[in-house]
């Protein structure tokens, strides 16, 4: 999103975003950065910042940070995007273990 956005457009979108779980950021940027949320990101994350689980945009109102939740981490994952992409398993587990491994996590959700 950086080069839609633009340098001052990122900074503005990740004062938002910190804004969005109760962080300190400047209130003008943090403004500015609402519009521009809702032009390029609340497609993905939603309108409330709650994110999708279908499409893998996390929900940014809460305090979980995969990447981290400093600025510097949220400039950098608007400006670059992420891949946040689990890596495969089945070389180190083989193939009878991702199979007990899917069941137990299927159980889970029982």
């Amino acid at each position: 999103m950086g080069a839609a956005l633009g340098e001052e457009g990122v900074k503005d979108a990740a004062a938002y975003v910190l804004s969005l779980s109760g962080r300190k950021a400047s209130a003008g940027n943090a403004e500015a950065g609402k519009v521009k949320f809702q032009q390029m990101c609340a497609a993905c994350h939603g309108a409330d910042a709650h994110g999708s689980t279908t499409i893998g945009a996390p929900n940014l109102t809460d305090d979980v940070w995969l990447y981290g939740r400093a600025e510097g981490a949220i400039l950098t994952t608007i400006t670059n995007g992420r891949n946040g992409v689990m890596p495969a398993h089945k070389d180190f587990l083989g193939e009878d273990k991702v199979h007990l491994l899917a069941a137990y996590v299927y159980s889970l959700s029982q």
